[in-house]
């Protein structure tokens, strides 16, 4: 059957208007709020999927909020095929990050096919090509059930997309979507962040013995964290080796007092082989191993607070091929890619069985960037590649 029309709506004038709409209305994860931030507005999901609902339920689709917690809701949108003999979820973040540093974060501002501020490419251009799809799914269906979830909280703990997944809806596909400038991603890193917690003792600077420094055993820490990272050589075709970092160092009290305090903070990118929790483990057992070289000391390692899995879908999988072959038909490198990065795709996998990729128009490298902008016509090309995906699961492998 000739599906007539099957783009309708989907152009750079409705990708502009909606895109900035998203921009306009603050949307930043409450984890990132500082004391400085004095501006409550700014933080929270609701007013963004409330307004992104109102655009939808004009479109006449189906369309509900679900508070995942007080003023943070998922956003849920559905297109019912014509024979539902297969579903599938397309899945986006209405979360962003922090806007220090930006002067006019909430403003679009368009400068040839670049449209400015916080959210435009993470991740608003994914959203937008997901809804105007939608939309045009409405007027001409596919034979399969589209969902279309905006999630909360993809930022930080994921708990948007863990609460949707909890309903234990079936689901036969998946694309989440983040900037991948339209290539299609089949494999990413998991990440596990933890706390160290280093106590020694205080003491006098002219009598250092009598102390105990915590800045001399996180040195030591961080030794035997470098020889653990040695002992894991494992590469991965697409995503390369696993990455440790430490992201944050808090020490020091008098400029004449050995310090006996130090906390650390740590972001572990692990392979798809290697289990989060079994990485903490280790990492813990290391650190432990450190304060036995220092009597009267303690090391407490802290339970993670992220603990994201990796992702690693076969690459002869049947949304991998499908998405593949339509990337060839627009002229974009079908080849499938890793990413060092998370995303909600990996719970998709992980919690919900769904196989999925992650998809979706611009660059990763304009994400959390003080001059984040989307290119409008990856996003209007992204909306009629999924369209023609949702219609090409009627067609044979």
């Amino acid at each position: 059957m000739q599906i007539m029309n099957k783009y309708a709506g989907i152009n750079r004038e409705e990708a502009i208007s909606l895109l900035s709409s998203f921009i306009r209305v603050p949307s930043i994860n409450p984890a990132f709020r500082t004391e400085n931030d004095t501006e409550s507005t700014y933080f929270g999901e609701e007013a963004v999927a409330e307004v992104l609902c109102e655009w939808l339920e004009a479109a006449n689709i189906d369309c509900s909020m679900e508070a995942v917690e007080p003023g943070r809701p998922n956003l849920l949108a559905r297109v019912k095929g014509r024979s539902g003999a297969k579903k599938m979820l397309w899945e986006g973040h209405l979360d962003t990050v922090q806007v220090t540093g930006m002067a006019d974060p909430f403003t679009p501002r368009l400068e040839g096919d670049r449209l400015y501020g916080r959210g435009a490419v993470d991740d608003g251009a994914s959203v937008v090509a997901f809804m105007l799809a939608m939309r045009a799914l409405k007027a001409s269906p596919p034979q399969a059930d589209v969902d279309f979830l905006a999630a909360m909280d993809e930022e930080f703990s994921f708990r948007g997309i863990v609460h949707h997944l909890a309903r234990k809806d079936h689901y036969d596909l998946g694309v989440a979507g983040e900037p991948t400038s339209l290539r299609v991603v089949r494999a990413c890193k998991g990440t596990v962040r933890w706390w160290v917690n280093v106590e020694g003792r205080n003491a006098h600077t002219g009598k250092p013995e009598e102390g105990i420094n915590g800045i001399t055993i996180a040195r030591r820490i961080l030794e035997l964290y470098d020889a653990e990272m040695q002992r894991r050589a494992n590469v991965h075709p697409l995503l390369g080796p696993a990455t440790l970092t430490c992201t944050a160092i808090e020490a020091g009290v008098g400029p004449n007092t050995v310090p006996a305090a130090c906390r650390m903070r740590f972001d572990y990118r692990f392979l798809p082989s290697e289990p989060g929790l079994e990485v903490h483990a280790a990492f813990k057992a290391a650190a432990e191993a450190a304060a036995s070289e220092f009597p009267g000391a303690t090391v407490t390692v802290e339970a993670p607070f992220v603990n994201s899995s990796a992702m690693d879908n076969p690459e002869t999988s049947e949304i991998v091929t499908r998405m593949g072959r339509i990337c060839a038909a627009y002229g974009v490198e079908a080849e499938s890619i890793g990413v060092p990065y998370g995303s909600d795709a990996t719970k998709m996998v992980d919690i919900g069985g769904i196989p999925t990729i992650i998809f979706g128009p611009g660059s990763i490298d304009k994400a959390h960037a003080l001059d984040e902008f989307a290119e409008i016509e990856p996003i209007v090309q992204a909306a009629k590649m999924l369209v023609d995906l949702a219609h090409d699961l009627e067609a044979p492998l």
